[in-house]
């Protein structure tokens, strides 16, 4: 039996370059966040689908930002971090945080509101996370952060979540019956 080989939309590839991976995961649906860190000044906030669950028991998840970011140095430097994941009704919102115009410094605080507990939480979210950093992997280009959960928000209604597929936006309808 011959070894497959993978054919690609613009012919066969043998070497994993950047544009044939970045074509191959746009057919991959994925959740939509916005990542926060960082106070008053230095507060930041972007738009993530490199998001992931790790651990229930102890709770961890698994974000990937680009080292040349924003966000990068504010993470690396407060080891701390908060994760949105929006309603499909925020597709506004994640190309907000997605853009160079993204709200920074004081500014970020008309886009977030507090917890009682003193979190970060995006009004509209299906959810947020307060997060500690715990660890940080090298991933080429990006920094891998693994961080406990300290305190969940969640949305009292329930939403569809909002999907990046295709290169667009779209809703990971459910069905509630």
């Amino acid at each position: 039996m011959p070894a497959p080989s993978i054919t690609h939309a613009r012919g066969t590839t043998a070497g994993g370059a950047p544009a044939d991976l970045r074509d191959v995961m746009r057919r991959y649906p994925t959740g939509v966040t916005v990542l926060s860190s960082g106070s008053e000044e230095s507060a930041v906030a972007m738009t993530v689908n490199a998001f992931t669950s790790v651990s229930l028991d102890p709770p961890r998840v698994l974000v990937s930002v680009m080292k040349t970011a924003r966000a990068h140095p504010v993470i690396a430097a407060s080891g701390r971090l908060g994760i949105h994941l929006l309603a499909a009704h925020q597709g506004d919102v994640a190309r907000l945080f997605a853009s160079r115009e993204k709200p920074s410094g004081h500014t970020l605080g008309a886009f977030l509101d507090r917890s009682a507990e003193g979190h970060d939480v995006l009004p509209g979210a299906l959810a947020s996370l307060a997060c500690e950093v715990e660890d940080t992997y090298p991933g080429g280009d990006h920094s891998l952060f693994l961080a406990r959960v300290l305190h969940t928000t969640c949305s009292e209604e329930p939403q569809d979540a909002l999907v990046f597929h295709e290169g667009r936006f779209t809703s990971a309808a459910t069905d509630r019956s």
